[in-house]
């Protein structure tokens, strides 16, 4: 599975980055790979226990709990947002339409990405901890951004990627069930996957495996903590239970949550790229080197950068957590859809091969 081009992205990245790991993982019908490089690795842990951040992939856990309530008939996929938060009307209404749990797990809400706002200003506040930017962006601000916001835009008329707009989607989740996101998540979703190695808040034991992050000065990045927005990417995993991710994603196991997974690979709504359309949480993805779809998505924070992804008819799919640092003109060109997020080049290398070789 890990042919020379493959290898060659992948010590390039490292190569070009201070103190850094990655982690890559493959599973297919046949087989699972795990491999990588762990910067401060004392041979302990098993290269697949270590913890990474997903970042923004937890986005596709919260709308797996959402599928999982519009199945049970406990919400509806176009009941509006306004009748669980009706004091937020304001902003979750435009024109006559109103803001849907579709709209907010497709990204079709015309949200802002975040309350830079906000954020600047705690950020301001707490200069000594750069390295975390949501850390003191609390319930009370989502909330307050949410009474003051005054939406302007027609809803599902354009595409707007908001971290806002899923953060708010998983609190009212797990507000109908009357749990915390965390307990909502390992209730509903990770408990009955068998992944429990994957959390918010880990144990001190789970802490002692976290890969550990540098920013160019080569000083360590905290791990992240987004205590208003927790469904938007506030989940850490590790490579052996991502794995286990995807193969119920891809129906490698017997899924307690089959129904569930598929009603978030289908067609939910269009993004901004021809190519490119919405599961619910999931971009379904077109590429002119593959007859069938990628399923992906990607998570970066301050120190991790994560891709996961599969094609579902080939049961092939790829994990990669890297920590490099990024500069500022791969950033730029990551903004204009010049290329690619961090790690697809490897991802689609490996996916090439695969499917190669099954050819």
């Amino acid at each position: 599975m890990i042919d020379k081009e493959t290898e060659t992205l992948l010590n390039r990245e490292i190569n070009n980055a201070k103190k850094a790991s990655i982690v890559l993982g493959v599973v297919t019908k046949k087989e699972k790979l795990i491999t990588g490089t762990i910067y401060d690795d004392n041979g302990d842990v098993e290269i697949g226990d270590y913890v990474f951040e997903i970042g923004s992939t937890t986005k596709t856990f919260t709308s797996l709990l959402l599928s999982k309530l519009v199945l049970n008939n406990t919400i509806a996929l176009d009941e509006t947002i306004s009748s669980y938060k009706p004091e937020y009307r304001q902003a979750l209404s435009y024109n006559g339409k109103e803001v849907t749990f579709r709209h907010l797990s497709t990204h079709r809400s015309r949200f802002p990405r975040e309350d830079m706002r906000k954020i600047r200003q705690r950020m301001k506040e707490h200069k000594d901890e750069k390295g975390n930017p949501y850390k003191y962006f609390t319930h009370e601000d989502l909330h307050q951004f949410f009474i003051d916001f005054d939406l302007k835009k027609e809803i599902d008329k354009k595409w707007g990627y908001s971290n806002i707009g899923v953060g708010l989607l998983g609190n009212i989740l797990a507000e109908i069930l009357g749990l915390t996101y965390e307990e909502a998540i390992k209730t509903e979703i990770l408990n009955p996957l068998g992944m429990n190695d994957t959390f918010i808040k880990g144990t001190p034991e789970q802490y002692q495996r976290y890969i550990k992050s540098y920013n160019k000065k080569e000083i360590r990045i905290p791990p992240i903590e987004l205590p208003a927005i927790h469904g938007a990417g506030a989940l850490k995993s590790t490579m052996n239970n991502m794995l286990v991710y995807l193969e119920h994603q891809m129906g490698l196991k017997e899924s307690p949550l089959k129904e569930e997974i598929e009603l978030c690979h289908k067609v939910h709504a269009k993004t901004g790229s021809k190519n490119m359309n919405m599961g619910l949480g999931w971009f379904i993805e077109k590429k002119k080197w593959s007859d069938d779809p990628i399923i992906h998505h990607g998570g970066t924070t301050m120190g991790f950068h994560t891709y996961c992804g599969f094609i579902k008819e080939k049961q092939v799919g790829i994990v990669i957590c890297s920590t490099i640092q990024l500069k500022m003109i791969r950033i730029i060109k990551m903004l204009l859809n010049l290329t690619g997020i961090v790690n697809e080049n490897i991802a689609e290398s490996i996916f090439k091969n695969s499917i190669n070789k099954l050819n």
